[in-house]
C-alpha cells in the first residue's frame, strides 16, 4: 500500500502534445493523460491481454471502439475489453484534454520498477534530506 500525489509524479512526453503521469500497483496501472489542443492522437490499437477504462475529465474527445465512434465529454467513461480495437482523439481546440486511464494489468512494466521512488513518503524523505 502506498500514497501518491499526482503533482509529484514524473511526466512522460509520449507523443507531440501528449503527456502522462503513471502510478503502478502489482497488477494494475493508472495514468493521467493530458493532451494539448492539436496533440497527436493515438493510433488504432488494442491490448490483447488488458482491459482498460477511460474516464474523461476535461475537453471534448472522439473515441472509436471497435468501429463505434462516439463524442465524449467530462464525466463520460469507456470500458475497453481486452483485445478491442480503439483510438482516442482530443477534439477541443482551446483547452487541454484530460482523461484518467486504468489498465487491468501493467501496461508499462518497464516503468513500474521505479514506482517506490514516487510515493509521497519517498519524495518527502528526499526533500528533507536535501534540506539538511
Amino acid at each position: 500500500m502506498s500514497f501518491y500525489n499526482w503533482d509529484m509524479l514524473p511526466v512522460s512526453h509520449d507523443r507531440p502534445g501528449v503527456s502522462h503521469r503513471r502510478i503502478f500497483g502489482d497488477d494494475i496501472q493508472m495514468q493521467h493523460l493530458i493532451t494539448e489542443p492539436g496533440g497527436t492522437p493515438s493510433k488504432m490499437h488494442n491490448h490483447p491481454d488488458k482491459e482498460e477504462f477511460f474516464y474523461i475529465q476535461a475537453g471534448e474527445w472522439e473515441f472509436t471502439l471497435e468501429g463505434d465512434i462516439r463524442r465524449l465529454s467530462p464525466g463520460d467513461v469507456v470500458h475497453v475489453a481486452a483485445g478491442a480495437m480503439h483510438t482516442l482523439q482530443m477534439m477541443s481546440k482551446d483547452e487541454p484534454g484530460m482523461a484518467l486511464e486504468v489498465f487491468s494489468k501493467l501496461q508499462n512494466p518497464e516503468l513500474a520498477k521505479d514506482q517506490d521512488l514516487f510515493t509521497v513518503d519517498a519524495i518527502n524523505a528526499r526533500m528533507k534530506a536535501a534540506e539538511e
